[in-house]
C-alpha cells in the first residue's frame, strides 16, 4: 500500500531509478539525461563493468582478462554497504550490513559475519587477514551458480572473485524484491534516502 507520505508512484519512480542496470548514456531515461541526475548504484555497476566483464559472465574472457580484481572486489562491497544503508537507519554500520544480508539477502548468519570481515579486511587493509587470522585468497576460476563462492583451503579463506560478483548481483535482485513488499515505513525511507543520498548530478558536457 503506499503511505500517506510518499505516493506509490514516487516510491515506483525512485526504486526504478536507483535499480536501473548499467547502460551508455545515450540509452538512460531523457529524464536522466536532462535533468544530468545519475543513480549511484547505476553508476557504481557501470564502472564495475570494466572492472569485471558484463555482468552476466563470471569468468575470464579468451584472453584471461580481470583488470582489476581487487579494486573491484572493493566495489563490491561498497555496493554492499550503499544497499545496506537504504535498507535501515540504524548507525550501527557493522548490524545494518549484516541484517541487510541475512533478513533481505537470505545469507546465513555465520556468511554475514564472513562478508563483514571481508569488507573491513578489504576497505580497511587489516592486513588481509579476519579475525580469525586465516589469509586470504582470490581465486578468478570460472564460476556459477550453485558453487560456493568461499572455502577454506590450507588455513586460508578461498575467495572465488566471480562467485563474489554473483552474489553481489544476487543482493542487489534480492532488495529490489524486497522492497516492492516492503512496509510503508522502509518504502519511505528508501524514498527519502533516495533523495538524500542515491544520486549525483553533472552538469555541462560531462560524459558520466
Amino acid at each position: 500500500m503506499p503511505s500517506a507520505t510518499h505516493p506509490l508512484d514516487e516510491f515506483a519512480k525512485c526504486k526504478h531509478k536507483f535499480f536501473l542496470p548499467p547502460c551508455p548514456i545515450s540509452q538512460l531515461p531523457e529524464e536522466l539525461k536532462n535533468s544530468g541526475e545519475r543513480p549511484t548504484l547505476h553508476l557504481l555497476r557501470r564502472d564495475l563493468q570494466e572492472l569485471y566483464r558484463d555482468e552476466r559472465f563470471f569468468e575470464p574472457d579468451a584472453s584471461d582478462r580481470h583488470k582489476a580484481p581487487y579494486l573491484a572486489a572493493m566495489g563490491i562491497f561498497t555496493g554492499l554497504d550503499l544497499m545496506a544503508k537504504f535498507y535501515s537507519r540504524n548507525p550501527k554500520n557493522g548490524k545494518v550490513f549484516k541484517g541487510f544480508l541475512s533478513r533481505v539477502c537470505g545469507a546465513s548468519s555465520e556468511d554475514a559475519c564472513f562478508m563483514w570481515q571481508l569488507r573491513n579486511a578489504l576497505h580497511h587493509s587489516y592486513s588481509l587477514h579476519l579475525q580469525d587470522q586465516r589469509q586470504l585468497k582470490f581465486t578468478t576460476a570460472p564460476f556459477s551458480a550453485g558453487q560456493n563462492w568461499h572455502t577454506i583451503s590450507e588455513g586460508y579463506s578461498v575467495i572465488n572473485f566471480w562467485g563474489l560478483k554473483w552474489h553481489f548481483l544476487q543482493s542487489i535482485n534480492s532488495f529490489e524484491l524486497w522492497l516492492r513488499t516492503a512496509p510503508p515505513a522502509s518504502q519511505d525511507f528508501f524514498v527519502e534516502r533516495y533523495k538524500a543520498a542515491g544520486r549525483i548530478y553533472v552538469a555541462g558536457n560531462v560524459k558520466l
